[in-house]
């Protein structure tokens, strides 16, 4: 899951929208920088946060400036808890898809409370999407009604999905990306699911996702390079 290998699959795939969303990190995003603009696609700059609650929030930006800032602050509120992680599990890479360094700091969870990540997103004019509702641990479900926090969308795993929203009719009535949350590069999704955009730009993008409900579903959020989590 380097770089390259993750773009040049997700063009092989034909996507036009991909979202890196390392886990709690933004530190392999400026790669990212360096590379896009040899790719026909639109790129978002994120991160995946786990907050204090104990489950996960893809938070999006429009530009990779933001993105940046925001990896600072969330580097000031890691935990120290590895796990089963060390800090060699923990790679960064070059252009070239090279190991250059790892991360010395864990980057399994952050002691930030949910709606305080809002105010912190909402600073630099972002995106929240609540991932993986529909499991059965770690789901925001279980620790806030939603209609009382703050947020864009609700992240659903593709396989089981329609079980799952036959069985809560009520979340169709919210913004739903179809996940494909890709932890490999086989994983990443082909070309499934679709946001209709008056043209594919990141302003646009974010202006279709903050807006009233329309009826779309978006693309995937489209996995966690070189594992740093």
């Amino acid at each position: 899951m380097t770089p390259n290998n993750i773009l040049n699959m997700a063009m092989l795939k034909e996507l036009d929208i991909i979202a890196i969303t390392d886990h709690n990190s933004t530190k392999q995003l400026p790669v990212f920088e360096q590379l896009i603009d040899s790719y026909d696609m639109l790129f978002i700059p994120g991160c995946e946060v786990t907050v204090l609650e104990g489950f996960d929030v893809l938070c999006l930006f429009k530009t990779f400036h933001d993105a940046y800032a925001f990896g600072d602050i969330l580097e000031d509120h890691l935990i120290d808890h590895w796990g089963p992680y060390t800090k060699e599990n923990q790679i960064i890479t070059d252009v070239y898809d090279l190991s250059i360094d790892t991360f010395d700091k864990s980057l399994q969870a952050t002691d930030i409370p949910y709606k305080e990540l809002v105010n912190i997103v909402r600073k630099y004019e972002g995106i929240l999407i609540l991932a993986h509702i529909d499991r059965t641990s770690q789901s925001p479900l279980t620790h806030f009604r939603l209609e009382n926090i703050e947020f864009d969308g609700l992240g659903i795993q593709k396989h089981f999905k329609d079980e799952y929203l036959s069985k809560n009719e009520y979340l169709n009535d919210y913004n739903l990306f179809i996940s494909s949350d890709s932890h490999s590069l086989l994983s990443i999704s082909e070309k499934e699911y679709y946001i209709e955009l008056e043209e594919k730009t990141i302003d646009c993008f974010f202006k279709t996702v903050k807006g009233d409900k329309n009826e779309w579903t978006i693309i995937t959020h489209s996995g966690y390079l070189s594992k740093l989590d």
